[in-house]
């Protein structure tokens, strides 16, 4: 094996995926409650085995990625349907496959009056799905209670996670599973901010800059293989003249 090749093949593997993470969190860029994906390079170590002895060392990059929980920035919408949560807190939904967790608090009614996300999974309260009376104007405090002209009738289940990052999963653009790695508890320290909506964490013109540097970073990669497959020919084709 030709260590060099291997360890240039690593560094364009490793690029390359960075590449797919960057491209998603852009394309995501405005999307409510979306939390972006960050890479992290680490380096490989292989001892290449010959038949009797150890050749060499040969090294390279790989990479892993972990979800970036940092609170996005809370704008204003007047929507009274629309939800921001300030903190580490999340909305617990309920879907075909189970209970899920998001940020994305764009709400709307369904034909039965439930609360229910975008994509028509049903919001969870203290005590189940939350279904709103008729006949007035939803208010929703900051402690996650829902009223309808003054008068209380359920409370948003808001939970959290001492460490988001392994305790959860993204399923989707704005959904969360759950990893096994650690329980749900409620969350009392956050506030539910009516009529506001959190977006994405995503800072665009940084996530662009660095695609650039990291295509760059790639084609470099790219010319070194070329070259050394150049060299590696020319010795071919030398020893083949010698025979």
């Amino acid at each position: 094996m030709n260590n060099g090749l291997y360890a240039a093949f690593l560094g364009m593997r490793a690029r390359q995926r960075t590449l797919e993470v960057q491209a998603n969190n852009i394309a995501n860029a405005s999307t409510t409650g979306f939390k972006a994906e960050r890479l992290m390079y680490g380096s490989v170590e292989a001892i290449e085995q010959g038949s009797e002895t150890q050749q060499g060392l040969v090294s390279g990059v790989t990479t892993t990625h972990k979800t970036d929980f940092s609170q996005g920035s809370i704008r204003e919408t007047g929507r009274n349907l629309d939800v921001a949560i300030n903190g580490d807190g999340f909305l617990q939904i309920q879907t075909q496959q189970g209970a899920r967790y998001t940020r994305a608090g764009n709400l709307t009614l369904d034909a039965t009056g439930q609360l229910v996300t975008k994509n028509g999974d049903l919001v969870v309260g203290q005590n189940g799905p939350i279904t709103v009376p008729k006949g007035g104007e939803l208010s929703i405090g900051k402690d996650g209670s829902l009223s309808v002209d003054g008068n209380n009738f359920e409370k948003l289940k808001i939970i959290r996670f001492e460490n988001p990052v392994n305790a959860l999963q993204k399923e989707g653009s704005s959904l969360f599973s759950l990893t096994g790695e650690e329980q749900p508890q409620d969350d009392a320290k956050s506030s539910v901010l009516q009529g506001t909506l959190e977006s994405s964490n995503i800072n665009s013109v940084t996530e662009m800059a660095a695609m650039i540097k990291n295509n760059r970073e790639f084609e470099s990669l790219q010319r070194s293989i070329s070259l050394m497959m150049n060299d590696l020919g020319r010795k071919i084709s030398s020893e083949i003249g010698r025979i």
